[in-house]
């Protein structure tokens, strides 16, 4: 047993991995599960990595509490999205410093509210209507007058986003969407609709300790229109912090830090630069899913800057706002199958292999099992993570697996 502990609500994917960069410093960690069964796509984690595992169920929040303060953690901290609001609470009922609260927890968490609080705290946002009525979406969307993304208010991995050209177009969309699931496993009954924003895409990774901020790591984001999906993402490619565009999406992500109440922990935002200057398409209080990709590019993300946030706030505050230094050109990308059907096999991934950046190519669709055509980030068929330390082989690599990619990298059978 170590000395002390935090508490991770829902450590999955990349999150799970706070348990190694909790253990270099001698700090165990306790699971919270936010749910007694996974959630979709979820993928199950090893209970003996963590000194404890509690499951939340029907009972109070407040026994959860109980049974959690005998463990006595150092800090509640969410692994990802489903596990930001429960976080919040658990971290406010111990009387945690580092809590950021509930009072601003639906907005951290609700696609609209986020907005609405921006627009409220008068930082720049985006046009937007939530709804679950077809003649109010279509009355909204004609004085938009222009294009319109409809989504799930509590969404995720871009499921269930769809591209409205038209005010029939987003009806549709809803239609389509009332009454389903989101990637949460919530129940749909109305959505947000909102300006479609036009210009080049950012991620922004954070990290915050006392309302200090800190910018981790900045991707650029590469799209397709594929599928039906106008923009389904394909790539990320990992920017040096002395970009120019770095700086003013900083200043603008601090701003929205701030209006959502983010005090300390890990926050990933989507940033889109528009003529009229940045604007947030949405953002996440909890790690993104892209620390595994900066190990080696940089030597540490998120995940160990939050460990001096929660743990070593002095260290954390002494070293906020120094830029990351990128050592390799580093991305992540992934293939999109127009096809579906029963997978025969890849007729060209050994190409893909063979490229020079190329390091790591997770096949997540076998041979001998279904393929759907990609539309969100859980039907990607492989994914790819590349590293060189020369970025235009690099985006040379990135060019030629879009080249490669098609209806012929596939032999399906129906």
């Amino acid at each position: 047993m170590t000395a002390f502990q935090v508490a991770v609500v829902d450590a999955f994917g990349t999150s799970h991995r706070y348990v190694d960069a909790f253990a270099a410093v001698g700090c165990g960690v306790i699971h919270v599960r936010s749910t007694p069964e996974l959630l979709p796509g979820v993928v199950p984690v090893d209970p003996a990595r963590f000194s404890r595992t509690l499951v939340a169920g029907e009972e109070d929040p407040d026994v959860l509490a109980d049974r959690l303060a005998v463990l006595q953690p150092r800090a509640v901290l969410p692994g990802r999205e489903s596990g930001v609001e429960l976080a919040d609470a658990l971290s406010e009922r111990l009387g945690l410093q580092s809590s950021n609260g509930t009072a601003l927890s639906a907005a951290r968490r609700d696609k609209y509210l986020q907005i609405e609080r921006l627009r409220v705290a008068g930082v720049p946002a985006l046009r937007q209507v939530r709804t679950g009525d077809a003649a109010e979406l279509r009355a909204w969307h004609t004085r938009l007058a222009g294009t319109a993304v409809v989504k799930p208010l509590r969404g995720a991995l871009g499921h269930g986003v769809r591209f409205c050209d038209g005010p029939d177009d987003s009806a549709a969309a809803l239609a389509a969407l009332r009454d389903t699931t989101s990637a949460f496993g919530d129940r749909i009954t109305e959505v947000v609709a909102q300006e479609y924003l036009v210009g080049a895409e950012y991620v922004v990774n954070t990290v915050s300790c006392e309302g200090v901020h800190t910018v981790t790591d900045v991707w650029s984001t590469d799209r397709v229109t594929a599928n039906g999906v106008r923009d389904l993402v394909v790539a990320q490619v990992l920017l040096r912090h002395e970009d120019p565009v770095v700086d003013e999406l900083a200043r603008y992500g601090f701003r929205v830090l701030d209006a959502l109440g983010v005090r300390f922990g890990a926050a990933h935002l989507e940033i889109k630069l528009t003529p009229d200057g940045p604007r947030l398409v949405e953002a996440g209080t909890r790690p993104s899913g892209l620390p595994y990709h900066v190990a080696d590019a940089i030597g540490e993300g998120q995940l160990e800057w939050a460990v001096d946030a929660y743990l070593r706030p002095r260290r954390f505050l002494a070293r906020a706002g120094v830029p990351y230094r990128r050592r390799v050109a580093a991305a992540w990308a992934a293939l999109v199958s127009p096809v579906a059907g029963r997978l025969v096999g890849y007729r060209a991934l050994d190409e893909v292999r063979s490229l020079e950046s190329v390091r790591e190519v997770s096949v997540l669709v076998r041979p001998g099992e279904d393929i759907t055509a990609t539309t969100w980030d859980l039907e990607y068929p492989v994914v790819l993570s590349l590293r060189h330390p020369v970025e235009a082989v690099l985006r040379r690599d990135l060019n030629t697996v879009r080249y490669l990619d098609g209806a012929g990298m596939y032999e399906v059978s129906p």
